[in-house]
């Protein structure tokens, strides 16, 4: 009898653990849904958006596009901050993955190559690992940086830089693709070209 108590108990408490509430993400706060647009001396690119663009299993990079004459939700994009007066000038770039009974919310990673100094943007579920990023007073999409270390260091020298470039890339298929340039160096691929990132919102 107490053995049976005891796991009825157990199975109730194991019970009220499954049912508690994943906690809440860290960057809780969504913005509205926005699209990416691209500015470039380039008259090919200038003008032109971002989409996702499959790459593999839930892995989406992001391709470009003609501008959007409707609402098309499957290019919009948000920026998650943090209600934590710590990382109000960062966020997480994210994208909503169409999945069959729910939508799971993917981030913005930078996939390095050790070969190379451009590194690929790529859309992965959740936020481990995700790249912080940031929009400028004129919605520019860039990136903080913290400390440079052209200077002595350590130094406090917190300012956004833009290094995005377009660039023919190949992780699961071969596309042009958003990239970012490492360093303060011309990108090695010669198939890369300048652009500035734009939020447009939707």
């Amino acid at each position: 009898m107490l053995k049976s108590i005891f796991a009825g108990l157990l199975v109730f408490a194991a019970s009220q653990v499954a049912a508690q509430e994943e906690p809440a993400p860290y960057y809780d706060i969504q913005s509205p849904p926005f699209y990416l647009t691209l500015k470039s001396l380039n008259t090919t690119l200038d003008g032109l958006y971002l989409t996702a663009c499959h790459e593999g299993a839930a892995i989406e990079s992001l391709c470009l596009s003609q501008p959007f004459t409707t609402n098309f939700t499957y290019a919009h994009f948000y920026y998650n901050t943090s209600s934590s007066e710590n990382s109000s000038t960062s966020g997480l770039l994210t994208w909503i993955l169409p999945a069959v009974g729910l939508n799971v919310s993917s981030s913005l990673r930078l996939n390095y190559n050790n070969a190379s100094n451009v590194a690929l943007p790529l859309l992965f579920p959740g936020d481990e690992g995700a790249a912080l990023v940031n929009f400028t007073a004129e919605n520019q999409l860039g990136i903080n940086l913290v400390q440079d270390d052209t200077l002595p260091l350590p130094n406090d020298f917190q300012h956004t830089i833009f290094r995005w470039f377009i660039c023919i890339t190949r992780y699961g298929y071969l596309y042009q693709t958003l990239n970012w340039v490492l360093g303060n160096q011309s990108p090695q691929s010669p198939t890369c070209e300048s652009v500035a990132v734009y939020r447009v919102w939707a």
